[in-house]
C-alpha cells in the first residue's frame, strides 16, 4: 500500500505531501517540547492549518459540525449548561421525553485532528482547549517554573471526552460505597452499576465478569486495544511473580494490574458529543449551540432558577427555562458560574460586589483530584513507539483509508497498577502506578535543568514512563474567582501536601514502583539505564525516603481529574452544596450535574463515572418531573 494511492489529482498529491512534511516536523517538535508550541502562537497555527489541511482532503471521519450561526431565544423546559461528558449525556437523555431542551456550550465543534486517537498528544496546544494558571502550596512545584502549574480546561464539544485519552477505567466500588456512607443514599456502587451498562457498548476483552459488569448496546463504545492487549502478555509474568491479580479494570476486583478499556470505535475516539448527541441531531425538542458562553443565572423574587444570561458572537441574550437549569460545566467552571450567579461563600461575593442570592461556602470548596508524578525506563526497542512511527507514510495510508494501524491507537497509558499501600481497607486502591511506552521526550511545565536531568538521557531512546499517582489523596485545594467579569478564569489552588500523610504515600508509591521494575519480568525489557538522579535532591542520598519525597516535591503535579468543588452532601454537612438529587442549596430550579457534584475523587479516571453522574441525574430528573419517554418528533 501506497500513499499515492489514496489520491488521483497530481495537485492534491502536492498539496498532501507539503502537509505531510510540516506536520511531520511539527510532531517531532511537540514531542521534544510542547513548551515550543505553547509559548510560539504562530508556530502552533502554521501546525494545526497544515493538518486540518491535510485531513480535510483525506479523512471523512471527522467529528460532527454542531455549529450554528442563529442564537437561542425564547423558552425551554431544561436548559443544559456545558456540553461535556455529562451535558451530553444530560441533553440527549432528556430530550427522549416531550420536554423541550437547550444545551449551550462555550466552545465550539471538534477539530478534526481531535478523532484521530494517536494524535491526541496535539490537543493540549489546539483551541479545543484554555491553559488556566494553577497554583499550591510552598513547598511544592519546586521543579515547575515559576511554581505555578497551566491547567488543561476543555473548551469543546464534547469536553475533556474530545481532548483526553479516553479511558473507560470506573474506579473502586468502594468508591462509591464510600459517596453513600457520606449521607448519599443512591449512589453506592450497586445501584450505579445498572447506569453503567446503560451507557456502555462493550466490546473488549471478555472475562468471566464481562455480563456481570458490561453493558451491550449502549451508545459509548468501550474497547481493549491492541497495544493494552500486547502490554498485558508483558506484565503476566511479572503479575505471577509479585503475587499480584490481572483484573478487570471495571470488574469486581479493583487490587491488581488493569489492562486499560477506551472509547474507541473503529479505530475513531468516541467523545460524548458523538456518542450522545450526533445520533439524536433531529429531535425537535433538542436545540445545541456551541459557542455561547453563559455568564449568570437568573433569579426570581423566589430563588426560582427562571433561565440564564449568555454570550455568543459578542452580544448578550436571555433565555428563559420553564423547569430548569441544569449546569455542567465542570469542576472548575460551575463553581465559577455559580458564584458569578450570587451562589457562594458571602465574603467572596461581597468584596466582588456581586448580590448575594443564596449563601453556600461549599462553593468552590474541596477541590480534589490526583496527584502524580513520572519516573521513566530505557526499554529495548521495538516496545514503544517511535517519531519514525508518527512519519510512516504507510501508518498515515493506513489510517486514512481504513481506520486501523498505528494512528488508531491511543496515546495513552496500557495498564494500571491498582494498589493499597496505606492501610485500611486492603480491597481499596490509594496508590496507581501506570505504565505507557513512549519515545523519551521533552516536559512541559518544568525547568530547563530539571528537564536535562530527568530527560535528557532518554530524549529519542523508547522509554517505558511509569507514574505513581495518588488515588485518593487527604490534601484539598479550592476554586474561586477574582472578579465579577465572567471572562475571567477562575483561580485555583491545589493545596498539595497540605495532609502530611500524601507526601508519605508518595513515597511508598515509588518504593512499590520500583521492587516492580526490579522484578524478573520487567528486568526482560528493559535496557541498561542512565543517570537520572535529580541534582537538587542528591544530597538526601540516592533513592533513600528523604531523596523520594524530595523528588515528590520538585516533580509532582495535579492530575486534570478535577471534581468535588459543588460537592453531594446532607444537610448536615455546612460544605455540602447540592443535595443527593443534585440540587443547588437555598434555590429552586437549578441542579449541577458533572464531577462537581463528587463528595470525594474516584481511585481512577474520572469519565466513566462522570458518565454515570449524568446517567443517573437524568433519570433523578425525569423522576421529579414524571416525564416519560415518549417517541421522539424529527425536525
Amino acid at each position: 500500500m501506497a500513499l499515492i494511492d489514496i489520491f488521483s489529482r497530481r495537485e492534491t498529491r502536492i498539496l498532501v505531501f507539503i502537509a505531510i512534511v510540516a506536520c511531520g516536523i511539527a510532531a517531532v517538535k511537540s514531542f521534544f517540547s510542547l513548551d515550543l508550541l505553547l509559548e510560539s502562537p504562530l508556530l502552533k497555527a502554521m501546525v494545526l492549518k497544515a493538518l486540518r489541511f491535510f485531513l480535510s482532503l483525506t479523512f471523512s471521519a471527522g467529528p460532527q459540525d454542531f455549529d450554528s450561526d442563529l442564537p437561542a431565544t425564547g423558552a425551554y423546559d431544561f436548559i443544559v449548561v456545558g456540553a461535556g461528558a455529562a451535558g451530553c449525556v444530560v441533553a440527549s437523555r432528556l430530550s427522549e421525553t416531550s420536554a423541550s431542551v437547550l444545551l449551550l456550550e462555550e466552545g465550539l465543534s471538534a477539530t478534526l485532528e481531535s478523532a484521530i486517537p494517536k494524535l491526541s498528544f496535539i490537543q493540549p496546544v489546539s483551541e479545543n482547549v484554555r491553559w488556566i494558571k494553577s497554583f499550591s502550596r510552598e513547598n511544592t512545584l519546586l521543579g515547575v517554573k515559576n511554581q505555578t502549574i497551566p491547567m488543561i480546561a476543555a473548551r469543546v464539544m464534547g469536553g475533556g471526552t474530545t481532548i483526553n485519552f479516553g479511558l473507560y477505567v470506573r474506579g473502586a466500588k468502594l468508591d462509591y460505597d464510600n459517596w453513600s456512607a457520606l449521607g448519599n443514599p443512591g449512589w453506592d456502587h450497586a445501584s450505579l452499576l445498572p447506569y453503567f451498562k446503560k451507557s456502555e457498548d462493550f466490546i473488549g476483552t471478555i472475562t468471566e465478569h464481562t455480563d456481570e459488569y458490561h453493558g451491550k448496546g449502549g451508545p459509548l463504545t468501550v474497547d481493549t486495544t491492541d497495544d493494552v492487549i500486547k502490554m498485558e502478555e508483558i506484565i503476566r509474568p511479572v503479575a505471577a511473580e509479585l503475587g499480584l491479580d490481572i483484573i478487570d479494570p471495571n470488574g469486581p476486583s479493583n487490587i491488581g494490574f488493569a489492562p486499560v478499556h477506551n472509547t474507541v470505535k473503529k479505530g475513531v475516539r468516541v467523545s460524548s458529543s458523538e456518542a450522545f448527541l450526533k445520533p439524536v441531531l433531529n429531535r425537535k425538542n433538542l436545540h445545541i449551540l456551541p459557542g455561547a458562553r453563559v455568564d449568570k443565572i437568573l433569579f426570581n423574587q423566589e430563588k426560582e432558577a427562571v433561565g440564564v444570561e449568555y454570550t455568543f458572537r459578542g452580544k448578550t441574550y436571555k433565555v428563559e427555562a420553564r423547569k430548569e437549569v441544569i449546569i455542567s460545566a465542570g469542576t472548575l467552571h460551575t463553581p465559577k458560574l455559580l458564584m458569578l450567579s450570587g451562589i457562594g461563600p458571602r465574603k467572596q461575593l461581597e468584596e466582588l460586589g456581586i448580590p448575594v442570592v443564596a449563601e453556600v461556602p461549599g462553593v468552590g470548596q474541596n477541590l480534589d483530584s490526583h496527584q502524580l508524578f513520572a519516573l521513566n525506563f530505557k526499554i529495548k526497542p521495538g516496545l514503544s513507539p517511535t517519531f519514525m512511527d508518527l512519519m510512516n507514510p504507510f501508518h498515515i495510508a493506513s489510517y486514512l483509508r481504513e481506520q486501523t494501524g498505528f494512528y488508531s491507537l491511543p496515546t495513552t497509558p496500557l495498564m494500571h497498577t491498582y494498589l493499597n499501600l496505606g492501610g485500611g481497607d486492603p480491597r481499596w486502591p490509594d496508590v496507581d502506578i501506570y505504565m505507557t511506552p513512549l519515545v523519551g521526550v521533552g516536559l512541559p511545565y518544568y525547568t530547563n535543568e530539571i528537564k536535562s536531568q530527568i530527560v535528557g538521557p532518554l530524549l529519542n531512546e523508547p522509554v517505558l514512563n511509569v507514574g505513581v499517582m495518588l488515588c485518593r489523596p487527604k490534601s484539598k485545594g479550592y476554586v474561586a474567582i477574582t472578579s465579577a467579569d465572567p471572562a475571567d478564569f477562575p483561580f485555583i489552588n491545589h493545596n498539595f501536601y497540605d495532609h502530611p500523610d500524601d507526601v508519605k504515600l508518595h513515597v511508598k508509591g515509588v518504593k512499590e514502583l520500583n521492587r516492580i521494575m526490579s522484578s524478573e519480568g520487567m528486568k526482560k525489557i528493559l535496557a541498561p539505564q542512565p543517570d537520572l538522579t535529580l541534582k537538587a535532591c542528591a544530597h538526601l542520598g540516592n533513592k533513600t525516603d528523604g531523596y523520594w519525597e524530595c523528588y515528590a516535591r520538585h516533580m509532582a503535579l495535579p492530575n486534570e481529574h478535577f471534581c468535588c468543588t459543588a460537592k453531594m452532601a446532607p444537610l448536615t454537612d455546612p460544605m455540602g452544596v447540592v443535595s443527593p438529587r443534585l440540587s443547588v442549596r437555598g434555590v429552586s430550579g437549578l441542579r449541577v450535574v458533572d464531577a462537581s457534584v463528587m463528595p470525594e475523587v474516584v481511585s481512577t479516571n474520572p469519565m466513566a463515572t462522570v458518565y454515570v453522574i449524568a446517567e443517573k441525574a437524568s433519570d433523578i430528573i425525569k423522576q421529579d418531573w414524571s416525564l416519560e419517554n415518549t417517541k421522539i418528533a424529527s425536525k
